[in-house]
Protein backbone atom coordinates (compact mmCIF):
# COMPACT_ATOMS: atom_id res chain seq x y z
CA UNK A 1 0.00 0.00 0.00
CA UNK A 2 1.34 3.47 -0.94
CA UNK A 3 2.13 5.80 1.90
CA UNK A 4 0.37 9.12 2.34
CA UNK A 5 2.52 11.64 0.37
CA UNK A 6 2.02 14.30 3.04
CA UNK A 7 3.16 11.94 5.79
CA UNK A 8 6.12 10.88 3.68
CA UNK A 9 7.13 14.52 3.23
CA UNK A 10 6.78 15.19 6.96
CA UNK A 11 8.99 12.20 7.75
CA UNK A 12 11.59 13.44 5.27
CA UNK A 13 11.51 16.90 6.85
CA UNK A 14 12.18 15.49 10.31
CA UNK A 15 15.13 13.51 8.97
CA UNK A 16 16.44 16.51 7.02
CA UNK A 17 16.22 18.69 10.13
CA UNK A 18 18.46 16.14 11.82
CA UNK A 19 21.10 16.63 9.13
CA UNK A 20 20.10 13.83 6.74
CA UNK A 21 21.05 15.22 3.32
CA UNK A 22 19.64 12.18 1.53
CA UNK A 23 16.24 13.02 3.02
CA UNK A 24 16.59 16.62 1.84
CA UNK A 25 17.48 15.30 -1.60
CA UNK A 26 14.15 13.46 -1.59
CA UNK A 27 12.36 16.68 -0.64
CA UNK A 28 14.15 18.33 -3.56
CA UNK A 29 12.91 15.66 -5.98
CA UNK A 30 9.34 15.85 -4.66
CA UNK A 31 9.06 19.65 -4.73
CA UNK A 32 11.40 20.64 -7.57
CA UNK A 33 8.90 20.69 -10.45
CA UNK A 34 6.32 22.75 -8.58
CA UNK A 35 8.89 25.32 -7.45
CA UNK A 36 10.38 25.44 -10.96
CA UNK A 37 6.98 25.87 -12.66
CA UNK A 38 5.89 28.55 -10.18
CA UNK A 39 9.13 30.46 -10.73
CA UNK A 40 8.95 30.19 -14.51
CA UNK A 41 5.40 31.54 -14.52
CA UNK A 42 6.69 34.60 -12.70
CA UNK A 43 9.96 35.34 -14.51
CA UNK A 44 9.39 33.75 -17.94
CA UNK A 45 13.07 33.01 -18.51
CA UNK A 46 14.52 29.49 -18.42
CA UNK A 47 18.02 30.43 -17.24
CA UNK A 48 16.72 32.74 -14.51
CA UNK A 49 14.20 30.09 -13.45
CA UNK A 50 16.91 27.45 -13.11
CA UNK A 51 19.13 29.80 -11.10
CA UNK A 52 16.33 30.90 -8.78
CA UNK A 53 15.07 27.34 -8.25
CA UNK A 54 18.52 26.11 -7.26
CA UNK A 55 18.90 29.15 -5.00
CA UNK A 56 15.62 28.24 -3.30
CA UNK A 57 16.72 24.70 -2.50
CA UNK A 58 20.19 25.83 -1.42
CA UNK A 59 18.59 28.31 0.98
CA UNK A 60 16.17 25.62 2.11
CA UNK A 61 19.05 23.27 2.92
CA UNK A 62 20.72 25.95 5.05
CA UNK A 63 17.49 26.82 6.87
CA UNK A 64 15.70 23.46 7.18
CA UNK A 65 16.84 23.07 10.79
CA UNK A 66 14.83 26.15 11.74
CA UNK A 67 11.67 25.07 9.90
CA UNK A 68 8.60 24.56 12.10
CA UNK A 69 5.36 23.36 10.57
CA UNK A 70 2.77 25.33 12.57
CA UNK A 71 0.14 24.57 9.94
CA UNK A 72 2.46 25.47 7.05
CA UNK A 73 3.78 22.61 4.92
CA UNK A 74 7.44 22.45 3.94
CA UNK A 75 6.27 22.90 0.36
CA UNK A 76 4.62 26.21 1.27
CA UNK A 77 7.77 27.16 3.17
CA UNK A 78 9.83 26.57 0.01
CA UNK A 79 7.31 28.57 -2.01
CA UNK A 80 7.84 31.49 0.36
CA UNK A 81 11.59 31.31 -0.22
CA UNK A 82 10.89 31.17 -3.97
CA UNK A 83 8.54 34.16 -3.82
CA UNK A 84 11.15 36.27 -2.01
CA UNK A 85 13.86 35.21 -4.47
CA UNK A 86 11.62 36.12 -7.41
CA UNK A 87 10.88 39.56 -5.95
CA UNK A 88 14.62 40.16 -5.47
CA UNK A 89 15.23 39.11 -9.07
CA UNK A 90 12.53 41.41 -10.45
CA UNK A 91 13.79 44.34 -8.40
CA UNK A 92 17.35 43.74 -9.56
CA UNK A 93 16.11 43.71 -13.16
CA UNK A 94 14.31 47.01 -12.44
CA UNK A 95 10.94 45.76 -13.63
CA UNK A 96 8.05 48.27 -13.47
CA UNK A 97 6.39 48.61 -10.07
CA UNK A 98 3.29 46.73 -11.23
CA UNK A 99 5.45 43.64 -11.77
CA UNK A 100 6.43 43.60 -8.11
CA UNK A 101 4.44 42.65 -5.05
CA UNK A 102 1.80 45.31 -4.45
CA UNK A 103 -0.62 45.92 -1.61
CA UNK A 104 -4.36 45.62 -2.01
CA UNK A 105 -7.04 47.50 -0.16
CA UNK A 106 -9.11 45.16 1.96
CA UNK A 107 -12.36 47.09 1.56
CA UNK A 108 -13.25 44.96 -1.49
CA UNK A 109 -13.45 41.81 0.62
CA UNK A 110 -16.87 40.19 -0.01
CA UNK A 111 -19.09 39.43 2.92
CA UNK A 112 -20.98 36.41 1.62
CA UNK A 113 -19.08 34.44 -1.01
CA UNK A 114 -17.24 31.50 0.57
CA UNK A 115 -14.07 29.72 -0.51
CA UNK A 116 -16.26 26.88 -1.79
CA UNK A 117 -18.28 29.28 -3.94
CA UNK A 118 -15.13 30.79 -5.41
CA UNK A 119 -13.51 27.42 -6.06
CA UNK A 120 -16.71 26.25 -7.75
CA UNK A 121 -16.47 29.27 -10.03
CA UNK A 122 -12.95 28.23 -11.00
CA UNK A 123 -14.04 24.67 -11.74
CA UNK A 124 -16.86 25.91 -13.97
CA UNK A 125 -14.46 27.93 -16.10
CA UNK A 126 -13.07 26.77 -19.42
CA UNK A 127 -10.05 24.51 -19.83
CA UNK A 128 -6.94 24.85 -17.68
CA UNK A 129 -5.11 26.19 -20.73
CA UNK A 130 -7.56 29.08 -20.96
CA UNK A 131 -7.41 29.55 -17.19
CA UNK A 132 -3.61 29.89 -17.25
CA UNK A 133 -3.80 32.38 -20.11
CA UNK A 134 -6.46 34.55 -18.49
CA UNK A 135 -4.77 34.51 -15.07
CA UNK A 136 -1.58 35.74 -16.75
CA UNK A 137 -3.46 38.88 -17.82
CA UNK A 138 -4.55 39.84 -14.29
CA UNK A 139 -2.83 42.42 -12.06
CA UNK A 140 0.20 40.85 -10.37
CA UNK A 141 -1.21 40.74 -6.83
CA UNK A 142 -4.39 38.97 -7.98
CA UNK A 143 -2.42 36.64 -10.23
CA UNK A 144 -0.10 35.61 -7.40
CA UNK A 145 -3.01 34.68 -5.17
CA UNK A 146 -4.96 32.74 -7.81
CA UNK A 147 -1.89 30.82 -8.94
CA UNK A 148 -1.05 29.77 -5.38
CA UNK A 149 -4.65 28.99 -4.41
CA UNK A 150 -5.95 27.18 -7.48
CA UNK A 151 -2.92 26.03 -9.47
CA UNK A 152 -0.47 25.29 -6.64
CA UNK A 153 -3.32 24.20 -4.32
CA UNK A 154 -2.21 26.26 -1.32
CA UNK A 155 -4.57 27.11 1.52
CA UNK A 156 -5.48 30.72 2.33
CA UNK A 157 -3.17 30.54 5.35
CA UNK A 158 -0.26 29.17 3.31
CA UNK A 159 -0.83 31.74 0.56
CA UNK A 160 -0.79 34.54 3.13
CA UNK A 161 2.49 33.27 4.59
CA UNK A 162 4.12 32.88 1.16
CA UNK A 163 3.14 36.37 0.03
CA UNK A 164 3.60 38.05 3.41
CA UNK A 165 0.00 39.28 3.47
CA UNK A 166 -2.92 39.08 5.87
CA UNK A 167 -5.40 36.27 5.24
CA UNK A 168 -8.15 38.87 4.78
CA UNK A 169 -6.07 40.51 2.04
CA UNK A 170 -5.57 37.16 0.32
CA UNK A 171 -9.33 36.55 0.38
CA UNK A 172 -9.96 40.02 -1.04
CA UNK A 173 -7.44 39.53 -3.84
CA UNK A 174 -8.91 36.12 -4.55
CA UNK A 175 -12.42 37.54 -4.83
CA UNK A 176 -11.32 40.42 -7.04
CA UNK A 177 -9.27 38.09 -9.25
CA UNK A 178 -12.19 35.70 -9.75
CA UNK A 179 -14.45 38.64 -10.56
CA UNK A 180 -12.00 39.88 -13.19
CA UNK A 181 -11.55 36.38 -14.61
CA UNK A 182 -15.30 35.97 -15.03
CA UNK A 183 -15.47 39.32 -16.81
CA UNK A 184 -12.60 38.40 -19.13
CA UNK A 185 -14.02 34.97 -19.96
CA UNK A 186 -17.50 36.34 -20.62
CA UNK A 187 -15.97 38.97 -22.90
CA UNK A 188 -13.93 36.33 -24.73
CA UNK A 189 -17.06 34.22 -25.21
CA UNK A 190 -19.01 37.16 -26.61
CA UNK A 191 -16.17 37.99 -29.01
CA UNK A 192 -16.05 34.38 -30.22
CA UNK A 193 -19.82 34.31 -30.75
CA UNK A 194 -19.71 37.62 -32.61
CA UNK A 195 -16.90 36.32 -34.82
CA UNK A 196 -18.87 33.17 -35.59
CA UNK A 197 -21.93 35.20 -36.59
CA UNK A 198 -19.82 37.45 -38.83
CA UNK A 199 -18.24 34.42 -40.50
CA UNK A 200 -21.67 32.95 -41.11
CA UNK A 201 -22.91 36.22 -42.55
CA UNK A 202 -19.95 36.47 -44.93
CA UNK A 203 -20.45 32.87 -46.03
CA UNK A 204 -24.10 33.60 -46.79
CA UNK A 205 -23.21 36.69 -48.80
CA UNK A 206 -20.66 34.72 -50.82
CA UNK A 207 -23.24 32.03 -51.58
CA UNK A 208 -25.83 34.61 -52.65
CA UNK A 209 -23.38 36.40 -54.93
CA UNK A 210 -22.50 33.08 -56.55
Amino acid sequence: MDRDPEKTLKDLVERAKGGDRVAYGSIFRICFKEIYDYTFRRVGDVNATEDITMQVFAQGLKSIGAYEERGISVKAWLFKIAHNAIIDFLRHKKYPAEELNVDFEERELPGKESDEDIEASIILMESMENLHREIAGLPVAQREVLVLRFIEDMSVTETAVILGKKESTVRALQFKGIKNLKRKLVGAGEDAERGSLEDGSRAGQTKDSG
